[in-house]
């Protein structure tokens, strides 16, 4: 088994996950890293994501729009390494996420996968650190802001836009 990377080609517009090679809807850079829109194809439980990848912080923020109903959480955060070479970023998943639901409730997830991921060899003890570490950042900001993402994103600067509020 492989780590866990995705890549985002600017240029050709495309998202390649495990899954496959995808179009982009959207790709738009700014300040903080790029914002990322696009449909999902044959997915068991989603029609749409968007994320803004963070590099700065290690945090690629998600939403995603399921196919019925509302997503159990409002945003959902992977702690994540990112590379950038020209049009090319590559974000490798280091395994922890944070689901923030729409009470601002935090769910740390994926903790099983975390150590499984270091005992297979997927990422180094030094990777799981820095993730750990990320996610323990992300969590003592929200604390601070009663959980609420953009209110602690904007006192660092950064306001997140999300282009599509509902997907058609």
């Amino acid at each position: 088994m492989a780590p866990k990377v995705q890549i985002h080609n600017l240029i050709a517009r495309t998202h390649t996950v495990k899954a496959g090679t995808f179009p982009v809807r959207t790709y738009l850079e700014h300040p903080h890293g790029l914002y990322v829109e696009r449909p999902f194809y044959n997915h068991p439980l989603y029609r749409h994501w968007q994320a803004h990848i963070l590099p700065a912080l290690g945090w690629q923020i998600c939403r995603f729009t399921p196919h019925e109903g509302e997503h159990w959480c409002e945003y959902y955060v992977d702690m994540v390494s990112v590379r950038r070479e020209g049009h090319i970023w590559s974000v490798q998943d280091l395994y922890l996420d944070l689901g923030i639901t729409k009470d601002r409730k935090l769910l740390v997830l994926d903790t099983d996968e975390l150590f499984a991921a270091v005992g297979q060899g997927l990422i180094s003890l030094e990777q799981a650190a820095s993730s750990t570490a990320s996610l323990h950042e992300l969590i003592n900001r929200l604390a601070e802001h009663d959980n609420d993402l953009p209110a602690m994103l904007s006192l660092r600067g950064i306001e997140l836009e999300w282009r599509l509020e509902t997907v058609p």
